[in-house]
């Protein structure tokens, strides 16, 4: 099994790796650009559409490393990740209402939760409950879908972070599907890899073939880790020891907790400023890291600790068996409060520098 996963990952970074420069040149004969502006942190233009190259690496190596009897839910999460490629594909070549993004958004989801059935059911025991029924579960987990994917596309805005993050959780998650068994999330996982790291070696190193994953990537990483989540959290539940995590639900958030919290917050700040919650601005956590004097390099490094941080908690608190309705809001609280000290130190900072300038 660890030799076909090693040749799954191997495959798909070599597809994306090979795939980018061809891709970069079609969006410079195009001109297929992420332009800068006064919002945006990159001061020259460069070429999106890397999402392509992301997603023709993973379906390839999947596709030719699953096992035949796969389950039927595979055929569903690589529907949904078809529909996302495609309005990503349109979003960044024509730039699409947000309202027509969402509706295709909730199709897929509902792809995912129906026949797929990635359905959050088992809850631990969070909130007194142990199994969700249907009128719950379906509802619940085609909004966690949703949210996951536009969380995913909102934090994109520095080189590496979106990228990073979801290797680093497509990694840990494809090696505990290898634990228990589960070949055929293994290997999605571990192609997802695969791609990932060719696309961060163009991503981050720059020079002339540096590119931009756009909607299109984004949107692709969100769906395939919204599914993944659900289908650790579920799979869990019927782990053997001593690869059953009591608290998958919050281990789950530890994975998301960057895109979570940073899109709640920016949500809340836009709706009380009476904005729509889509509209973009400056005010995600990693422009707050931008302006506190970090690189793009350095700010992705760091909320891929402050990633690991959280998840060490959760596994921490599975460990001493604390009381996951307690842990469970007490995570993301955590975060708020976190960004929270960051925010007024990076204030303080620019007041600071300017009464210097006085």
């Amino acid at each position: 099994m660890e030799y076909i996963l090693l040749f799954t990952g191997s495959l798909s970074f070599a597809i994306t790796f090979v795939t980018i420069p061809s891709i970069v040149n079609v969006s410079n004969a195009k001109n297929l650009f992420d332009e800068p502006n006064r919002r945006k942190l990159n001061k020259v233009v460069v070429p999106t559409m890397g999402g392509i190259a992301i997603f023709i690496g993973f379906i390839l190596s999947a596709m030719l490393f699953l096992e035949k009897d796969s389950s039927r839910e595979m055929h569903y999460l690589t529907a949904a990740i078809i529909m996302m490629l495609f309005i990503g594909i349109k979003d960044d070549i024509l730039v699409i209402a947000p309202s027509k993004k969402l509706m295709v958004q909730l199709a897929a989801a509902l792809i995912l939760v129906v026949p797929g059935n990635f359905r959050i059911v088992h809850t631990y025991e969070l909130f007194s409950a142990t199994l969700l029924n249907a009128w719950i579960s379906i509802p619940l987990s085609v909004l966690v879908i949703l949210f996951l994917i536009n969380a995913l596309n909102l934090i994109d805005g520095i080189d590496g972070l979106a990228g990073g993050l979801a290797l680093f959780a497509s990694l840990a998650l494809g090696t505990w599907f290898m634990l228990t068994g589960h070949s055929d999330s293994a290997v999605l996982c571990l192609a997802f890899c695969g791609s990932l790291v060719a696309f961060l070696w163009y991503n981050l190193r720059g020079g002339k073939n540096k590119i931009f994953m756009g909607d299109t990537g984004s949107l692709v990483l969100g769906v395939f880790l919204a599914a993944m989540v659900i289908r650790f959290n579920e799979l869990n539940a019927a782990a053997a020891s001593p690869f059953r995590l009591s608290q998958a639900p919050l281990i789950a958030l530890a994975f998301m907790i960057v895109p979570v919290t940073d899109t709640l917050r920016v949500f809340f700040i836009r709706i009380k400023n009476k904005r729509s919650p889509f509209s973009p601005d400056m005010s995600h956590f990693h422009h707050l890291l931008i302006k506190s004097g970090l690189s793009h390099l350095q700010a992705t490094c760091f909320m891929l600790g402050y990633t690991i941080f959280f998840l060490a908690l959760a596994l921490a608190s599975g460990y001493f068996n604390l009381n996951l309705s307690l842990t469970f809001p007490l995570l993301p609280a955590l975060s708020f409060c976190l960004v929270g000290w960051i925010y007024r130190r990076t204030e303080q900072r620019a007041v600071n520098m300017i009464l210097n300038v006085i």
